[in-house]
């Protein structure tokens, strides 16, 4: 782990604040083009931390929170995606290609797809988009898919997006082998890019899926002296990887490829955001809203979030139920109990808020515009969903 990441989650555990970003409700277009012209001076706080340094966290105002994911997927015209992905994964079994495309028969956000287009536009700052962004996005979403399917097996999970598991609707080795096989089409697809540097970058999300796991497994029950910073750098691994990469190889892939590094970093921070906001929901959200089991769903898979890592401050016992995964009688009780009982979950809300934050002082460096604009609200999408 990075001793900067480490730095960060300290100091961000320590200073998370109140601060909300406003809501501005006001055809897409239209508010999008009126957002792109906003010039909003930001406001620098600084929050001690250990070791004498500082975080300095720029407040500042969100484009237009009426807008949602449904526009956004609208103004990059992600129109036939679906179909796209399955045809990607049909194959001579009619099996395998059914357990592959279950999930895509629940629907979805189609979040990662459409922000890695809206960032290949915004990069290509009004040179046309071409198929390989395209198909950049189609892989994220692709390695995506393929990382549910088999973390449902992990868990043993029995629903997933409002619908029955792959491995709980037919059994978890045809739900491996079918994970395998999307992540086979989306190598097979990533191949036919032709860039080694886009292979490279890409390839590298598969390898931090598997550390983040590996890394959930090893500290999932056990003591750290810097848990949350565990905590994030698996964040990281498991979620914001695959959003920040697949902004970074489609920058590289368009008219200003200079600009991959701002692009991977907006995707990082909006990544961690993202899943923060996630595992806030896991305790105030119900299944029917998150289309998955709710009510502390982690806490019964021995795995302490956020909300719990916070609360843990306020309740120092409940430490001992983190080291031993919440494996005894009462130990998901008391830790929902002392959740409710905190901050916690608003502890979480306020440390995503400024992830979103640090995305869209990303957003800056890159041209403005209708789909910078995009960008920007995406954030306000991410951090204001309940499901």
């Amino acid at each position: 782990m990075s001793l900067c990441r480490k730095a960060l989650g300290r100091a961000l555990f320590q200073c998370t604040t109140g601060d909300r970003i406003p809501r501005h409700p006001t055809g897409l277009a239209s508010r999008l083009s009126a957002a792109s012209r906003l010039h909003v001076p930001s406001l620098t706080r600084t929050c001690s931390r250990r070791h004498g340094t500082s975080l300095h966290a720029p407040i500042t105002k969100v484009v237009d929170s009426a807008i949602k994911i449904g526009d956004l997927r609208e103004a990059v015209n992600t129109d036939g995606i679906v179909e796209e992905l399955l045809r990607c994964l049909v194959s001579g079994n009619q099996s395998l290609t059914t357990a592959a495309t279950h999930l895509f028969s629940g629907g979805g956000k189609y979040l990662r797809p459409t922000c890695v287009m809206l960032m290949g536009e915004c990069c290509n700052d009004g040179t046309p988009s071409n198929h390989k962004q395209r198909d950049i996005a189609l892989i994220t979403e692709l390695i995506h898919v393929a990382s549910l399917v088999h973390d449902d097996v992990l868990d043993s999970a029995d629903t997933r997006r409002a619908l029955a598991t792959v491995n709980s609707l037919f059994n978890e080795k045809v739900a491996i082998l079918s994970g395998d096989f999307i992540i086979a089409r989306a190598t097979s697809k990533l191949a036919n890019l032709g860039c080694s540097e886009t292979i490279t970058i890409l390839s590298s999300v598969i390898r931090d899926l598997i550390k983040g796991e590996i890394l959930q497994l090893k500290h999932g029950g056990h003591h750290d002296s810097d848990m949350f910073a565990t905590y994030l750098d698996k964040t990281y691994l498991k979620t914001a990887s695959l959003i920040a990469h697949g902004c970074q190889a489609v920058a590289l892939n368009s008219a200003n490829p200079h600009l991959q590094h701002t692009a991977y970093n907006y995707g990082k921070h909006l990544g961690i955001a993202f899943q923060l906001v996630d595992d806030m929901l896991d305790f105030v959200a119900t299944s029917r809203q998150l289309g998955k089991a709710a009510g502390g769903s982690d806490l019964k898979l021995g795995l302490a979030t956020a909300p719990v890592l916070y609360a843990s401050v306020k309740h120092p016992h409940l430490v001992e139920c983190i080291v031993r995964g919440f494996s005894r009688p009462g130990d998901v009780e008391l830790a929902l109990q002392c959740v409710a009982d905190s901050e916690g979950v608003q502890q979480t809300r306020d440390l995503a808020l400024r992830y979103c934050l640090l995305a869209r002082e990303s957003l800056s460096e890159l041209p403005h515009g209708h789909f910078n604009a995009g960008l920007s609200a995406l954030c306000d999408i991410v951090l204001n969903r309940t499901s």
